[in-house]
């Protein structure tokens, strides 16, 4: 049974931001950041997974490439005539599994000692997926609406088997996801389960239960077919952010990254914005970062200031404890050197 939670509060921030915000010097550093290839140009990735040195991309022609950042080592695992777009990929035990955001849903299981295995359902037959999240064999998975419901998937054998997630969960007209990082969904812990929403409507929503019951709130973000919410993280129960705003006019700042203190019951309008639409948040070592067409920002203090930290497109963020991993056009991930917490602007 879907219900709202605590009315929504959020505010507006209007003039030129101080000084200490509108900064260069990360972006003035960040110009000579390392980067690696993966050796075709004509991809670029939206799915990512940064384990130390190892990083695993997902990509827009369907492959999945592996990086050694410490060796700068480059190598193709997967790449299979139809798939055709991976745009998540999280880990289960020796496990990658890579999402195919597409006409049809599927996923594929690979086995980090050899072998793959695609995994496919009849009701995913015209299923666009938005993205998984896992926790050791605990899995969730969110797609588009089908017959005006969110399409709403778990498992807890890492993956092998999927089922629906027994509260169905209505969706308004208007109403779907953003698969542009895979990072609409997260698994908070084993029972809870969190995705949103985008389009001519916003929402949040969150199971405790494994998916039997939902709750929901309104963001406000403004509606069109190319604007909403499409990436949320995390980094406590409590503690979390959610960035979006319009493809169409990323430059456009207002309203593109809201935070939160209590859990997702209400969220809060960032008073010193990201420079425009982001498709991508992500937190470490207490640091958020954004990222999105025109750049990528960090928040000191959880998503209510944002700082300018690199120009450029980017579409998919991660980190290891020493840098930040960005993926970027052309069939290329850079590597930053990650903010420290106690910075100082």
């Amino acid at each position: 049974m879907r219900s709202t939670l605590l009315s929504l509060s959020f505010l507006v921030c209007v003039g030129s931001a101080e000084a200490q915000y509108n900064t260069k010097k990360y972006i003035k550093r960040n110009r000579k950041a390392a980067t690696m290839t993966c050796g075709n140009s004509t991809i670029y990735s939206r799915g990512l997974l940064v384990e130390g040195a190892k990083v695993f991309s997902g990509n827009s022609d369907g492959s999945m490439y592996y990086y050694n950042t410490e060796k700068e080592k480059v190598q193709l695992l997967f790449k299979l005539d139809g798939f055709v777009e991976m745009r998540d990929i999280e880990r289960s035990g020796d496990f990658l599994i890579g999402i195919q955001s597409g006409e049809d849903g599927k996923l594929v299981r690979l086995n980090m000692n050899g072998g793959a295995k695609i995994i496919e359902k009849p009701e995913w037959k015209g299923l666009f997926i938005d993205g998984i999240d896992m926790i050791e064999n605990r899995g969730f998975l969110m797609g588009d609406p089908v017959d005006g419901f969110f399409s709403l998937y778990h498992t807890n054998d890492g993956g092998k088997n999927w089922l629906p997630c027994k509260g169905k969960v209505p969706a308004e007209k208007g109403e779907a996801g953003f698969s542009s990082s895979g990072t609409n969904v997260q698994l908070l812990n084993d029972s809870t389960y969190a995705f949103i929403s985008g389009g001519e409507k916003s929402q949040f929503y969150i199971s405790k239960d494994n998916g039997k019951s939902w709750e929901s709130v309104l963001l406000p973000f403004y509606p069109g077919e190319s604007s909403g919410a499409f990436s949320m993280h995390f980094s406590t129960d409590q503690t979390g952010v959610i960035v979006g705003g319009d493809y169409v006019n990323s430059d456009l700042m207002l309203n593109t990254a809201y935070f939160t203190r209590d859990g997702g019951k209400s969220w809060y309008n960032s008073v010193h914005s990201p420079r425009g639409y982001r498709s991508c948040v992500f937190e470490k070592n207490g640091v958020y970062y954004t990222s999105g067409r025109n750049g990528i920002d960090f928040s000191l203090d959880n998503g209510e200031n944002w700082i300018p930290f690199a120009d450029g497109p980017y579409y998919s963020l991660g980190a290891n404890e020493a840098q930040l991993v960005a993926t970027t056009k052309q069939g290329k991930i850079q590597l930053f050197d990650l903010i420290s917490p106690d910075t100082k602007n």
